[in-house]
């Protein structure tokens, strides 16, 4: 009973503060909007259909779920119960950012494999006496997804008076990577200056293919340190269970006591640091 006493005391504040909004006349949606709109961009280049709105109330349903798992484990005092939610909420909003980031990462990275031979059917195209808009429609039929889509964003820009000018910055905006800067970039100057495109987009795509290659040597270089980053962050937790499966008396100092607690806490912060440390040591930029 005294471990459900704090959970009782959270879910009342909770429905207490709901209560309330809806007693005001105000939407929650419209409550948080303005703070969902951040996540608007992310959403889009992970290629997500969902509201920024339904986004963070499902990591805010998270985070409450996650608080009272953790509020049961614990059994911590009251103060201490209600001051878990904050981090769990923090927690949850920084997991569902960092699962945008790598998804709309995982895109981008998926874009710039298919961006080379894109740039060299734009150049066979070309070549034949098409114009770049049509070109890039004969691509759009060709490639599939993410470079399908997004080309086809282009064309739709197009059709409402944008010239492909600005339609390639605003994918450039939406799919930032060094590449399709280059590529943008090159159909600005042509546009303004002239010239042969299709020579230039023969020559990017092979640019393209060379930054490809060093990454994959820089990728294979860097695999043994990778791969003991990923031991020196998880022999932590491994150890800690390991310790808290076999020891019991322990386990129960940790989780269960005030100071065990803090202990905890202070170990994920220098856990995250560790991580955070690794991964920046590791990351080359080409």
């Amino acid at each position: 009973m005294v471990g459900v006493f704090p959970i009782a005391i959270g879910a009342s504040i909770f429905g207490i503060i709901a209560l309330l909004i809806f007693a005001l006349g105000g939407d929650i949606r419209t409550q948080i909007a303005k703070f969902a709109s951040s996540y608007q961009v992310k959403i889009d280049r992970a290629d997500l259909n969902v509201k920024p709105e339904d986004f963070v109330l499902a990591l805010v349903g998270i985070s409450v779920i996650l608080w009272l798992l953790l509020a049961f484990i614990l059994h911590a005092p009251v103060v201490i119960t209600l001051l878990i939610y904050p981090i769990a909420l923090a927690a949850t909003l920084f997991g569902g950012s960092f699962y945008l980031t790598f998804r709309g990462n995982r895109r981008i990275d998926t874009f710039v494999q298919q961006l080379e031979l894109v740039l060299r059917m734009l150049a066979g195209a070309l070549r034949v006496g098409l114009g770049l808009r049509q070109a890039i429609i004969l691509v759009t039929e060709e490639i599939p997804d993410p470079a399908r889509r997004e080309l086809m964003r282009v064309i739709g820009r197009t059709n409402i008076g944008v010239t492909i000018v600005d339609a390639l910055e605003d994918l450039t905006r939406s799919m930032p990577c060094n590449e399709m800067q280059m590529f943008s970039r090159v159909v600005k100057v042509q546009q303004s200056t002239g010239g042969d495109l299709a020579k230039v987009l023969e020559k990017l795509g092979n640019t393209i293919r060379d930054r490809r290659r060093v990454f994959r040597k820089m990728n294979a270089l860097t695999a043994q340190g990778r791969f003991g980053a990923a031991i020196i962050g998880a022999l932590p937790i491994l150890v800690g269970g390991f310790v808290v499966a076999t020891q019991p008396e322990m386990g129960k100092a940790l989780m269960h006591t005030f100071p065990g607690n803090v202990a905890l806490g202070i170990f994920a912060v220098l856990e995250g640091l560790a991580i955070f440390s690794l991964n920046k040591i590791l990351q080359f930029d080409v």
